[in-house]
């Protein structure tokens, strides 16, 4: 699969190659998101050298920096620090690519202390660039961003590389043949915007729903749950991937995740804090227009598609979810796609985006009080937009709209003009109104 995006990172690193002076630049982001792929790319154009470390003994990774920095002459370490400093005082090469730095902690615990002082006395004598990237957030923290971390403030250049963006993952899908836009944002709510999901899609049948051949039976995604977060959180595994599989199984509130996993409240907030801020793997939800650190309906999702999918799908399960539940599942995430586009839509068009979320609560009908909800709010300088997104076969329309104004009367009167919009899978029945927006799949699919 060819290289995609990334435009900004290459910017950065192609900046501090050109820059004359020493530069520690650090990449990080989650598993599979293309951190090698990005620095390999970098490399094609720029000379260094790479190295991947691996959790084993110390002198059998001081062997790959030897192997790495052979030019002629393969010299011989008995330690890491020994090839860092060989590196820095004998290399003709001016750039060093570490990949996977935070497994050090597994081969030597102090061969980040160790770079800390070869840095400190070799940035004032060299040019030399190190690139270090790691897949794993707790371990990073440690080593880079807490405020004793042993390289703490050392980096020139931080990157943190995100998920490619939906616009991009539309082109990826045409390049591999899937042109039809209910399958093209299938595929995105299923597997998110991680490079190395498509990758494994286009050497199945990327015309077909994910699900069947990548996470059941042999499926090569079958695992990915599990994997990432043994990874991540090594010791502390199994209480993360409960709370996970309690979100997944649809436990959303903080006191039913406590009750489901047998632990106070109290004690379940730190995960919870955790998860959300420091490891960005969910994020708690209230109704639009709440303070969401005073409301007490507030709802924790998994915001990772590939790992929502995996825990309500996947972990335990031996066949395949329905069609029905598939759709299901593809319309909840088919909202926050829509809050998306739209918002970035407004910006386009020159309206500066002031809040985004979604509402629910009760609503007044002629039967007594409902629970209702409406999927999409963007509040901008210049208007309120309210949405509802239908993921369904049936064309949609006025029994939507209809629906849609009789729920906004569940919130408080905006001053703010009101604008409607019905995102759909499958398109209309009915002419756009003046005031209101009609979005379908395809539409979106040409962001």
């Amino acid at each position: 699969m060819k290289f995609y995006n990334r435009e900004r990172e290459l910017e950065v690193l192609q900046r501090a190659a050109d820059d004359e002076s020493p530069g520690m630049i650090v990449i990080s982001g989650r598993r599979r998101v293309g951190k090698s792929r990005l620095v390999d790319e970098f490399l094609k154009k720029n000379r260094g050298l790479k190295v991947i470390v691996v959790p084993k003994e110390e002198k059998q990774a001081a062997a790959d920096f030897a192997e790495a920095l052979s030019d002629g002459y393969k010299p011989r370490f008995e330690s890491v620090k020994e090839a860092l400093e060989y590196f820095f005082t004998n290399s003709k090469e001016r750039i060093l690519y570490i990949d996977e730095f935070p497994n050090f902690l597994e081969v030597n615990p102090s061969i980040p202390y160790e770079l800390q002082k070869i840095w400190e006395t070799q940035k004032t004598k060299t040019n030399k660039i190190l690139i270090l990237s790691g897949s794993y957030v707790s371990m990073m923290d440690r080593i880079f961003t807490k405020q004793h971390a042993p390289l703490f403030n050392r980096a020139t250049h931080k990157i943190l590389l995100e998920p490619l963006q939906p616009k991009v993952v539309w082109a990826m899908q045409k390049d591999m043949g899937i042109t039809d836009p209910a399958q093209q944002i299938t595929n995105y709510c299923v597997l998110g915007g991680i490079p190395y999901y498509y990758e494994i899609l286009e050497k199945n049948d990327p015309r077909a729903t994910p699900v069947e051949n990548l996470f059941f039976g042999v499926g090569q995604l079958r695992e990915e749950g599990q994997d990432i977060l043994r990874q991540e959180f090594g010791s502390a595994y199994k209480k993360y991937f409960s709370i996970l599989e309690a979100i997944g199984n649809g436990l959303v509130s903080g006191s039913e995740i406590a009750d489901k996993m047998g632990i106070r409240q109290t004690t379940l907030s730190k995960y919870l804090q955790s998860l959300q801020n420091d490891f960005k793997l969910i994020r708690r939800i209230t109704p639009f227009g709440q303070n969401p650190y005073r409301s007490k309906k507030g709802l924790y999702i998994i915001t990772d598609n590939l790992l929502a999918f995996w825990f309500t799908f996947a972990y335990g399960n031996a066949h395949a979810p329905t069609k029905d539940e598939i759709t299901a599942f593809v319309g909840k995430r088919f909202e926050p796609l829509c809050r998306e586009y739209l918002a970035d839509l407004l910006q386009k068009r020159g309206e500066r985006v002031i809040k985004t979320g979604k509402w629910w609560g009760p609503v007044k009908t002629n039967e007594g009080y409902e629970q209702r909800d409406i999927d999409v709010i963007i509040e901008t300088d210049k208007a309120l937009y309210l949405g509802e997104s239908k993921w369904t076969n049936n064309k949609i329309g006025e029994h939507e709209m209809k629906r849609l104004k009789e729920n906004a009367t569940g919130l408080p009167q905006s001053k703010k003009p009101v604008k409607w919009v019905l995102f759909s899978k499958n398109g209309f029945n009915t002419p756009p109104p003046t005031d209101a927006l009609l979005i379908d799949a395809e539409t979106i699919t040409k962001w």
